[in-house]
This record gives structure tokens, C-alpha cells and sequence, in this order.
């Protein structure tokens, strides 16, 4: 049967690849049994039949499932990546650096949100906890201070943080206010895109999921407003 042929039964086309260039033809059919049926639709051996080859072929490309899966989520990680770096080109830059800032958060959160809300698949394959009693796939996070915690080494995490460090630079945000403040506004952004996929906000009419996403980044904005008079949250906890 010819590569380029589609198979039966509601399966991923198969796809011709250059000779040398199967693992990427391997990770290009996983990532569209991803996209088309969740992260539970990447099967090694399905793959290997959605790109036409056998799956000791597969084998020699990719040792077992977590191989591939890791993969495919670097592969998603990128497609998300572009995501972002398209809306953040899609603004007008702000002259002040204070207003940029704020425009770079929120357009690198849009397309945070717009990728997930349009490749749920890939979306929850990114985010994917490891195996039971596994925190997620990623290594511990190392004692200590960190920029970024390990498991979102993201582009549109790093655009967000950046932009809090610009706020800081530029007196909008007090210095004291910054550790965490990145990830409280990555909870936002997750929060809402995680809401609209997987609970019954999911089938609200198209305004009124707009209109929630519209209304997390107002108030994660006042958040950041009010940043300054704010007191403190103090635990009595030692």
C-alpha cells in the first residue's frame, strides 16, 4: 500500500518520508494522533502504521512510548511557542515601557489560551503528569531559588516573567512583590484555559468563554495594579 494512501476507519493518513527522515515523520503522525484523539491516542504501534512502516522500524527511532511521548510534547511545546510569538507580533508596541509590559503579558497569555482552546490535545499532552506517585515528567525542581520552574520552560512563560522584570525595572512593581508573582499570573492564564476545556464551561456559547478569558486577565491586571498597597499575606505557620 502506497505511504500516501489513507487508511480505514477514521485512521491518520500515512504519510511518505524522505529516506534518513523517518523519526521526524514518526513524531509528525504522533503528533496528529495527539491532536485528533488526546494523549491516550499515542500508541507507538498505531503510529508506526499511520506513517506506513513497521513498528521495529519505529523501535529503532524511539525505545519505548515515553520516548515518543516526550517527543511530541517538545513538538507541541514549539507549535505552542509559535502560538505566542504570532500574537505578540500581532500588537502595536507600546511607546512606554510600563504599557508594554503589560501588552506583552497579556498578548503572551492570549496565545497561551487561544493554542490550548484550539489544540486541546497537544495542550494536555504538554501538561501531562508522569506516572502515578510522579509529580510530572519533569525533573525535580532544584532546592533553592529558581527563575523557572522546570516542568514550563515555555516561551510564553519566559515573554511573562521577562515582562515582570521590565515592571520592576520600571518602578510599577516593587522588587519585593516579584518572586512568585510569575507563576500566580501563569495560574490565571492555566486556570482559565483549563476551565474551558475540561468542565462545563466547555459548551458556553463562544461570547461568554471570550468574556470569562477577557475578565481573568482584567482582574490578574488589577492584581498587578494594586501590587503596591497591598499587605503582604502572612502565614502564623513557623
Amino acid at each position: 500500500m502506497s505511504p500516501r494512501k489513507t487508511t480505514g476507519g477514521g485512521a491518520a493518513p500515512r504519510r511518505a518520508y524522505h529516506h534518513g527522515d523517518l523519526r521526524n515523520a514518526l513524531v509528525e503522525a504522533a503528533t496528529e494522533l495527539v491532536r485528533a484523539g488526546g494523549p491516550e491516542a499515542l500508541v507507538l504501534r498505531e503510529v508506526a502504521r499511520a506513517t506506513g512502516v513497521s513498528s521495529t522500524a519505529a523501535y529503532r527511532h524511539f525505545e519505548n512510548h515515553r520516548d515518543l511521548l516526550e517527543e511530541v510534547k517538545h513538538h507541541a511545546l514549539g507549535m505552542m511557542t509559535a502560538r505566542v510569538r504570532a500574537n505578540l507580533d500581532a500588537g502595536t508596541p507600546c511607546a512606554d515601557r510600563t504599557d508594554e509590559a503589560l501588552r506583552r503579558i497579556r498578548a503572551s497569555g492570549q496565545g497561551y489560551v487561544d493554542f490550548a482552546l484550539a489544540e486541546p490535545g497537544l495542550f494536555r499532552l504538554i501538561f501531562r503528569n508522569g506516572h502515578r506517585g510522579e509529580p510530572s515528567d519533569a525533573p525535580n525542581a532544584p532546592t533553592g531559588e529558581i527563575d523557572m520552574p522546570p516542568a514550563v520552560n515555555d516561551e510564553s512563560y519566559a515573554v511573562m516573567s521577562d515582562a515582570l522584570d521590565e515592571l520592576v525595572a520600571t518602578g510599577a512593581l516593587a522588587p519585593e512583590l516579584r518572586p512568585f508573582t510569575d507563576v500566580a499570573l501563569w495560574a490565571a492564564v492555566h486556570g482559565i484555559a483549563t476551565l474551558l476545556l475540561d468542565t462545563s464551561l466547555a459548551f458556553l456559547p463562544q461570547p461568554a468563554r471570550a468574556g470569562m478569558i477577557d475578565r481573568t486577565f482584567a482582574l490578574a491586571f488589577k492584581g498587578l495594579e494594586g501590587f503596591r498597597d497591598a499587605p503582604e499575606a502572612r502565614s502564623d505557620s513557623p
